[in-house]
Protein backbone atom coordinates (compact mmCIF):
# COMPACT_ATOMS: atom_id res chain seq x y z
CA UNK A 1 0.00 0.00 0.00
CA UNK A 2 1.22 3.40 -0.92
CA UNK A 3 -0.47 6.67 0.03
CA UNK A 4 -3.44 6.16 -2.85
CA UNK A 5 -3.05 3.27 -4.06
CA UNK A 6 -2.95 -0.48 -3.53
CA UNK A 7 -1.75 -4.21 -4.96
CA UNK A 8 -2.44 -7.73 -3.47
CA UNK A 9 -1.67 -11.00 -4.32
CA UNK A 10 -3.22 -14.11 -2.49
CA UNK A 11 -3.49 -17.51 -3.25
CA UNK A 12 -6.91 -18.57 -1.27
CA UNK A 13 -6.26 -22.42 -0.45
CA UNK A 14 -5.34 -24.54 2.33
CA UNK A 15 -2.53 -26.35 0.43
CA UNK A 16 0.06 -25.66 -2.56
CA UNK A 17 -1.74 -25.65 -5.99
CA UNK A 18 -0.80 -28.19 -8.22
CA UNK A 19 1.72 -27.84 -10.91
CA UNK A 20 0.27 -28.52 -14.15
CA UNK A 21 2.48 -30.06 -16.58
CA UNK A 22 1.35 -28.96 -19.94
CA UNK A 23 -0.95 -25.85 -19.51
CA UNK A 24 -1.62 -26.54 -23.42
CA UNK A 25 -2.83 -29.89 -22.75
CA UNK A 26 -4.95 -29.38 -19.65
CA UNK A 27 -8.08 -30.09 -18.57
CA UNK A 28 -10.57 -27.26 -17.47
CA UNK A 29 -10.29 -29.02 -13.86
CA UNK A 30 -6.35 -28.66 -13.72
CA UNK A 31 -6.21 -25.29 -14.94
CA UNK A 32 -9.36 -24.46 -12.13
CA UNK A 33 -7.03 -25.76 -9.53
CA UNK A 34 -4.11 -24.61 -10.30
CA UNK A 35 -5.60 -20.64 -10.74
CA UNK A 36 -8.79 -20.50 -9.06
CA UNK A 37 -7.18 -19.94 -5.69
CA UNK A 38 -4.60 -16.89 -7.05
CA UNK A 39 -5.85 -13.66 -6.74
CA UNK A 40 -4.05 -10.60 -8.12
CA UNK A 41 -5.36 -7.16 -7.72
CA UNK A 42 -4.40 -3.36 -7.78
CA UNK A 43 -6.35 -0.17 -7.57
CA UNK A 44 -6.61 3.16 -5.40
CA UNK A 45 -8.23 3.14 -1.96
CA UNK A 46 -9.72 6.08 -0.06
CA UNK A 47 -9.79 6.15 3.87
CA UNK A 48 -12.66 8.02 5.40
CA UNK A 49 -13.66 7.47 9.39
CA UNK A 50 -13.31 3.86 10.53
CA UNK A 51 -13.32 2.61 6.99
CA UNK A 52 -11.46 1.94 4.08
CA UNK A 53 -12.80 1.87 0.35
CA UNK A 54 -10.79 -0.04 -2.56
CA UNK A 55 -11.66 0.49 -6.68
CA UNK A 56 -9.66 -2.18 -8.57
CA UNK A 57 -8.34 -0.74 -12.29
CA UNK A 58 -6.38 -4.06 -12.52
CA UNK A 59 -7.43 -8.08 -11.48
CA UNK A 60 -6.62 -11.22 -12.42
CA UNK A 61 -10.78 -11.03 -12.64
CA UNK A 62 -11.99 -8.59 -15.40
CA UNK A 63 -15.65 -8.63 -13.60
CA UNK A 64 -13.99 -6.85 -10.60
CA UNK A 65 -12.28 -3.97 -12.79
CA UNK A 66 -15.97 -2.47 -13.94
CA UNK A 67 -17.21 1.48 -13.13
CA UNK A 68 -18.64 1.07 -9.89
CA UNK A 69 -17.08 -1.53 -8.15
CA UNK A 70 -16.10 -1.59 -4.86
CA UNK A 71 -15.30 -2.86 -1.56
CA UNK A 72 -15.56 -1.28 2.15
CA UNK A 73 -13.20 -3.04 4.76
CA UNK A 74 -14.02 -1.70 8.77
CA UNK A 75 -10.05 -1.28 10.00
CA UNK A 76 -8.24 -1.62 13.15
CA UNK A 77 -4.60 -0.43 13.08
CA UNK A 78 -2.71 -2.33 16.05
CA UNK A 79 1.23 -2.11 15.69
CA UNK A 80 2.51 -3.52 12.64
CA UNK A 81 -1.12 -5.34 12.22
CA UNK A 82 -4.05 -3.88 9.82
CA UNK A 83 -7.31 -6.02 10.61
CA UNK A 84 -9.29 -5.44 7.59
CA UNK A 85 -12.95 -6.68 8.22
CA UNK A 86 -15.51 -6.44 5.09
CA UNK A 87 -18.39 -4.15 5.02
CA UNK A 88 -20.04 -3.82 1.82
CA UNK A 89 -19.61 -3.86 -1.62
CA UNK A 90 -21.72 -2.22 -4.96
CA UNK A 91 -24.30 -5.28 -3.80
CA UNK A 92 -24.77 -4.03 -0.94
CA UNK A 93 -23.92 -5.03 2.96
CA UNK A 94 -21.83 -8.59 3.39
CA UNK A 95 -24.02 -11.26 4.87
CA UNK A 96 -20.89 -13.24 6.45
CA UNK A 97 -18.01 -10.83 6.77
CA UNK A 98 -14.63 -11.91 7.01
CA UNK A 99 -11.47 -9.94 8.39
CA UNK A 100 -8.06 -9.94 7.34
CA UNK A 101 -5.04 -9.70 9.31
CA UNK A 102 -1.56 -8.60 7.64
CA UNK A 103 1.44 -7.35 9.14
CA UNK A 104 3.73 -4.96 7.34
CA UNK A 105 6.86 -6.43 6.71
CA UNK A 106 10.01 -3.97 5.59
Amino acid sequence: MTARHYSRVEVQADGPRPVVPDVAKATADELRAAWGPFVAEAGTYEVAGGSITMRPIASKNPAVMGSGVFITYGYKLEGRTLSLTQQRNQNGPFPNPFTLKLERVE
